[in-house]
């Protein structure tokens, strides 16, 4: 993962009279309980930004001072403080890279402003100078505030922190005035202030691109929400470091496989099943069997996907705390919001996928529907199970690759299924 690191003066470190760089343990710590591994990148790295960010499968921007507001429009004042002009180019050229290679970025504080700007949008410089604006910090005292943050529906955000609204820990002097081209606001104070930025992907589901605007790191170790920020970010590292590199022919995944239809399947499915309804109880609505396990007859990997409908998405603790407890692990999935993802592996084996979404909504709908229509339409299930072996042959180790290969005849499907009962 790679970390942009700060310029230290030489008074903030003994006996180094030139200074240094560095990055304030809290994101390393948040970053590595996610499971990261992070390298330092500063400002007067030789080489071009591509060849910068060829080793890793993240970009982080951190805190700091300010933008250089010559970049957004603006002129110096006399509350605008540590300017790191040598920093705001390197960043920002750092996150076009991201964008050409799909690497996914998260950035934090200063860092979303730095996103804010680098494409094309703007920036108060004094927050205090607006009426009606709530408390949010003075960096240069070192002050906190702790305020509410509403998060947007079906955005990123969400699908990070599981919540409708965060207890968000702050201290900034500027945010976002006009938002970034092909940004949307996903997260405000009750003040009105943009607190989260995100910029869905153009051509590849890997490369979001989410901003906030307070801490996280400060509260994350007690707050699973905030911490969730980091799980889904560093998730979406995971699958771009498994994909296959363009030019390339292999992913860089564990291998899996195609089997012939077993019978067992449904029955594995209505075990399953019965443990999950007893752990949900009243919070799981419906379960249903989905996915290549749920045709009679259709060859699939060996692992049954269940799909849980409940309520609402958000809080995400009364169907994912009851869900771990079974012993699935939790998929932080920033690219789809819609439904929350969880995985049990049993002596290293994968076993089932739990899809949980809300009753009545698309997830919910495409996915019985897709299910159905294969169950009633042999020929499409069949050329549905030679396009999968076609697919494993084609995307060895990249199940990404494969499974993104599948999205066109799984939306033909959806379509000509749901016209048919329009």
């Amino acid at each position: 993962m790679a970390v942009v690191a700060y310029h230290l003066d030489e008074s903030r470190v003994s006996r180094w009279p030139r200074g240094g760089y560095g990055v304030p343990l809290q994101y390393l710590e948040c970053l590595r309980r996610a499971g990261a591994r992070t390298a330092l990148v500063s400002p007067g790295e030789p080489g071009e930004p591509d060849e910068l960010l060829e080793p890793f499968d993240g970009l982080v921007l951190v805190g700091g001072g300010d933008v250089d507001p010559a970049r957004y429009g603006g002129t110096g004042s006399a509350d605008v403080y540590g300017v790191e002009p040598d920093r705001d180019e390197l960043e920002i050229a750092l996150l076009h890279a991201a964008e050409r290679v799909s690497l996914p970025v998260l950035a934090i504080c200063r860092g979303m402003q730095v996103l804010n700007v680098a494409y094309g949008g703007t920036l108060h410089r004094h927050l205090p100078d607006l009426p009606g604006l709530l408390e949010h910090g003075v960096p240069v005292e070192d002050t906190q505030t702790i305020h509410d943050v509403e998060v947007v529906r079906g955005t990123a955000l969400q699908a990070a922190t599981g919540e409708a609204a965060l207890r968000c820990s702050s201290h900034h002097h500027q945010g976002v005035d006009r938002v970034g081209d092909g940004f949307v606001v996903s997260g405000r104070s009750p003040d009105g202030l943009v607190e989260a930025i995100e910029r869905p992907p153009r051509d590849s589901v890997l490369g979001w691109m989410l901003g906030v605007e307070w801490h996280p790191e400060d509260t994350a170790a007690d707050d699973r929400a905030q911490q969730g920020l980091f799980d889904g970010f560093v998730n979406l590292a995971r699958v771009h470091a498994s994909a296959a590199i363009a030019g390339r022919h292999a992913g860089r995944y564990d291998e899996y496989g195609i089997s012939d239809y077993d019978p067992a399947w449904p029955k594995r499915f209505e075990a399953e099943a019965t443990r999950i309804r007893k752990a949900l109880g009243e919070v799981a609505l419906r379960i249903e069997h989905v996915g290549s396990t749920s045709v009679p007859g259709l060859a699939a990997k060996p692992v049954v996907d269940i799909q849980v409908s409940v309520g609402s998405l958000v809080p995400r603790a009364p169907f994912a705390e009851p869900l771990v407890a079974l012993g699935y692990w939790h998929g932080i999935d920033l690219t789809i919001p819609e439904r929350e993802y969880f995985k049990l592996d049993v002596d290293g084996r994968r076993q089932f996928h739990v899809h949980i979404c809300e009753a009545g909504g698309e997830w919910e709908r495409e996915h019985l529907v897709f299910r159905d229509w294969l169950r009633e339409h042999p020929d499409d299930a069949n050329a549905y199970a030679d396009l999968k072996r076609g697919l494993v042959a084609e995307h060895p180790n990249d199940r990404f690759g494969y499974t993104e290969a599948k999205g066109e005849f799984i939306r033909s499907v959806v379509e000509r299924a749901l016209a048919s009962i329009a």
